[in-house]
């Protein structure tokens, strides 16, 4: 085994690291709520406190990019198969947002989703999955 460029110690993709970690908390943190009076808000975390289903595979998609991320300055595979597994979990949290928003109830008015009370996990979500596609592309050039 050649000593300088051992497996054991992480050579991290300093971009997909930061945009998988940055999208998971964006998908764990709340969302939206129904209003201001509602008590509880749309997150990842509370469909896994619910159970679950299907929702957990954003969760392990984006876990294996992370840990993925940690070794893709080491080899070109690892850094794809971090941005493949991050584009995984930017599509299913996509999903598992759309699929909220049909569950509200429909309101009259053409801008009720812009009415509603925001957190701040879409907007990490939106920065965290905008910095693993520039990560992918920086990881591609080099």
């Amino acid at each position: 085994m050649d000593d300088s460029h051992p497996w054991y110690r992480p050579a991290p993709d300093t971009l997909l690291l930061i945009g998988t970690v940055t999208a998971l908390f964006g998908y764990l943190v709340p969302w939206f709520r129904v209003s201001r009076r509602h008590h509880w808000w749309y997150s990842g975390w509370t469909y896994l406190e619910a159970g679950g289903g299907w929702t957990w595979w954003v969760v392990v998609f984006l876990l294996i990019a992370v840990g993925a991320s940690v070794w893709a300055g080491r080899a070109m595979r690892l850094a794809l198969i971090a941005a493949g597994a991050a584009t995984a979990g930017m599509f299913l949290a996509g999903a598992v947002v759309a699929v909220s928003l049909v569950a509200l109830p429909e309101r009259s008015g053409v801008d009720w989703v812009g009415n509603l009370s925001v957190g701040t996990g879409l907007p990490l979500m939106a920065i965290g999955f905008g910095t693993v596609v520039a990560g992918a592309l920086a990881a591609v050039r080099r």
